[in-house]
């Protein structure tokens, strides 16, 4: 395929949340020929992993007024709701909806910019998995494991995050065991578990959060083990009033112990006139990626080794239905969560015997279950990152890993940068591949942002035919919807 000599072509490898929020925005805005390939391996484009079709106790962790796709419109999700539901006083801003339901939003915007873009610029559907890139003249032709070849003038990795790593144990041939789920969002998961096993959840995050949930839901009986290194689960969202910071970013020490000084002292000046915490961490978070790059390099590995823990629980925080779960069922017994890591597995009669290594603690303990589960959540080190697409990647000298392993450098618009030092010409990433150097880089917020920015920037460089500017077409959504 010649790309140039029609329609030029950008392809985007996801179409996650932030996959699909690129290609809405180039359907939306492009005003010449364009055909935008999203190619993803699941059979459901813009829902990803964490917006499928799944249990309503998976909530979003953040209050529906927060989560339009458009960051220049902060109302458009509620709107969405409220024509969905007919009645505009149904809609609740402040509540904690399922995120299958924001994966129907989501859908319901790819479907209305492809129904509604100009004449000449089409989406195309690509069902498929990409495993390898290659870049020749300022263009990248992109392998696919069906077999098939792409051509694209512009090429987007919208990759969202790695899976989970296995910890590290003495002995790692446990994680090919039937009683180990190294996924929890494997598709056998959660239903193969009959309602008397006991299951240990390896993580103390937001997906075992969810998983907590969905066992309450289907009344699981079994004793639930959490085991996380320092044993804390995420804070609750509570109503907490604006803030206002009294002290100038920029005069903080660029240490990561005198960021937390400051951040405490602001938190106990609130606390102490009456206010919450929160109201100091919602003021943080519009600055979180300034205050991220103001940090050398080696107070970036000090944050990441000692407070990063205690970031994440109180900057990720969860709905307090979730957490009312948790706490009910600790209270009953059948619930409890542990500082340890596991150090040993021993399976015997169709169950495991974990061995763990408590925090802070000599002796072993062990507890006894019918699974494992790894609820870990992202790998944190992209250098463990061993996708046939990024060893590609790597291989080639196209992509670089950022120093502290969090994701893959990049320029300030997120072309990547190569190993030779040059900004490739056409390879672009957004999102988590972008942690390394904004840190706050995971969450709709952060993402929808640099969905539209990049958009614009690949509408402003990718070849264009010399045609005139062209007026919006008038076909129906039927002859608009994505095709596979």
């Amino acid at each position: 395929m010649n790309s140039r000599a029609n329609a030029p072509v950008v392809a985007i490898v996801g179409a996650g949340f932030s996959g699909t929020m690129v290609a809405v925005h180039l359907l939306r805005e492009a005003r010449r020929p364009l055909r935008v390939l999203l190619i993803e391996r699941a059979e459901t484009a813009a829902v990803g992993i964490a917006y499928r079709e799944q249990s309503d106790r998976h909530l979003l962790n953040v209050r529906a007024e927060g989560m339009s796709a458009f960051p220049d419109q902060p109302g458009h999700f509620l709107k969405w709701l409220a024509a969905l539901r007919g009645d505009e006083a149904l809609v609740n801003p402040a509540a904690f909806l399922p995120r299958r339901l924001y994966g129907q939003y989501l859908c319901s915007l790819l479907a209305d910019a492809a129904a509604n873009s100009h004449p000449g610029v089409r989406l195309e559907m690509v069902q498929d998995e990409a495993v390898g890139i290659g870049v020749d003249h300022g263009a990248a032709s992109l392998r696919l494991a069906s077999g098939a070849c792409l051509a694209a003038d512009r090429l987007v990795l919208a990759l969202g995050n790695p899976g989970p790593a296995d910890p590290q144990v003495e002995d790692r041939r446990f994680y090919a065991s039937p009683h180990y789920q190294g996924n929890a969002w494997a598709a056998q998961g959660l239903m193969s578990l009959r309602h008397d096993d006991d299951v240990m959840l390896i993580g103390s995050g937001l997906t075992t959060l969810d998983w907590i949930a969905s066992l309450a839901e289907r009344g699981h009986r079994g004793r639930i083990h959490v085991i996380s290194r320092r044993g804390l689960l995420p804070q609750a969202h509570r109503p907490a009033a604006s803030h206002t910071l009294s002290f100038d970013l920029d005069a903080v020490p660029a240490t990561a112990r005198g960021l937390t000084r400051r951040i405490r002292a602001e938190i106990a000046a609130v606390t102490a006139s009456g206010g919450d915490w929160r109201s100091v961490m919602d003021a943080l978070r519009p600055h979180g990626q300034r205050l991220w790059q103001r940090l050398p390099r080696a107070e970036q590995l000090r944050f990441l080794r000692h407070l990063r823990t205690c970031w994440d629980i109180h900057r990720h925080r969860a709905a307090p239905r979730n957490l009312d779960t948790v706490q009910r069922l600790i209270d009953s017994g059948q619930l409890e969560v542990l500082a340890a890591r596991p150090i040993r597995y021993v399976e015997a009669d169709g169950a495991v015997v974990v061995h763990l290594r408590p925090r802070g603690a000599g002796d072993s303990v062990s507890r006894r279950v019918q699974r494992v589960v790894n609820c870990t959540g992202p790998d944190g080190n992209y250098r463990r990152y061993n996708h046939p697409l990024m060893q590609s990647l790597r291989e080639q000298g196209l992509a670089v890993v950022d120093d502290n392993g969090l994701g893959i450098e990049t320029d300030r618009d997120g072309r990547l940068q190569q190993a030779d030092g040059r900004t490739s010409a056409c390879l672009y990433t957004l999102g988590p591949p972008r942690k390394g150097s904004l840190w706050e880089t995971t969450a709709v917020p952060e993402i929808r942002g640099q969905a539209q920015a990049l958009a614009r920037q690949l509408l402003a460089s990718v070849p264009m035919p010399a045609t005139a500017l062209i007026g919006r077409n008038d076909r129906s959504a039927t002859d608009a919807q994505p095709s596979r």
